[in-house]
């Protein structure tokens, strides 16, 4: 099961987690009452609307080997979280030179 995704309309830092969002990120939570009072402050738009798939987040895993993890982070295969796709790919690039 996946987890309800908002888009972040507005830059904000969680206040449990501590986590940074910017604008254009995905925000996901199983709270709706926090969602709604991120919504009412002006921080999140709509629901981001779930294709059906049944795939696993294995699966979700793009051909450069980067895997979207959520909230505008991404996993690199060495098991390395970066927060945004373009800092993940050039960090992947490196990866690659390296090796």
């Amino acid at each position: 099961m996946k987890l309800p995704s908002y888009e972040v309309i507005k830059p904000f830092r969680d206040k449990y987690t501590g986590d940074l969002f910017g604008k254009g990120d995905e925000y996901f939570t199983e709270d709706e009452k926090r969602a709604k009072y991120l919504q009412e402050w002006g921080y999140l738009g709509n629901e981001i609307e779930q294709e059906n798939d049944e795939e696993s987040d294995e699966e979700i895993e793009n051909e450069d080997g980067i895997k979207h993890i959520g909230g505008g982070y991404y996993e690199l295969p060495n098991g390395e979280k970066v927060k945004g796709k373009e800092n993940a790919i050039a960090a992947l690039e490196k990866l690659k030179d390296g090796e």
